[in-house]
């Protein structure tokens, strides 16, 4: 991986350069992210440091969010999840940003986006049932009703594709 810092000493997208070892070893950790430096070396053909520094450096510089477990959060007692699209209104900044703080700090929302089209924002919560989702929808629908135009949700019936991003 190349890049360079700007002024500010941090390293911005346009000064990333990803090959087709970054990607390798992406995909080594996108596959199994319990996978050893000592594996992806070997795989990737690189010295342990040297994939560790790569991979450190796409951590830095955010090509690589975080690295995480991807839960079934049926196990954990959430199996009601609903994918929520909210169009806005009278939106000031200072509104906008209580809002996304609220929603990015709320326990069961896992999932924030803000999406262009005919809804603002889009975000997922997740209940132990249809009654709590019920609780939880009223509860940020009144706590912002000034700034909701439009809600439309729908919930997840089955997942058939989880998707895992591949380079």
């Amino acid at each position: 991986m190349q890049s360079a810092e700007n002024k500010t000493g941090k390293i911005s997208i346009k000064d990333v350069k990803i090959d087709e070892k970054d990607k390798k070893i992406f995909n080594l950790l996108n596959k199994n992210s319990r996978t050893t430096l000592k594996d992806m070396a070997k795989e990737v053909g690189m010295s342990i440091d040297g994939v560790k520094g790569r991979l450190e450096k796409m951590l830095e510089c955010g090509a690589i969010m975080r690295l995480c477990a991807i839960p079934n959060p049926a196990f954990f007692g959430l199996p009601v999840d609903a994918q929520v699209y909210v169009k806005l209104k009278d939106i000031t900044d200072e509104k906008l940003q209580q809002f996304l703080t609220y929603l990015k700090n709320h326990d069961r929302i896992i999932i924030v986006f803000s999406v262009i089209g005919n809804y603002d924002l889009f975000f997922v919560i997740l209940a132990k049932s249809a009654a709590e989702l019920a609780s939880l929808k009223n509860e940020i629908r009144k706590r912002f009703s000034s700034i909701i135009a439009d809600w439309n949700e729908t919930i997840t019936a089955e997942l058939s594709k989880y998707e895992v991003y591949k380079f």
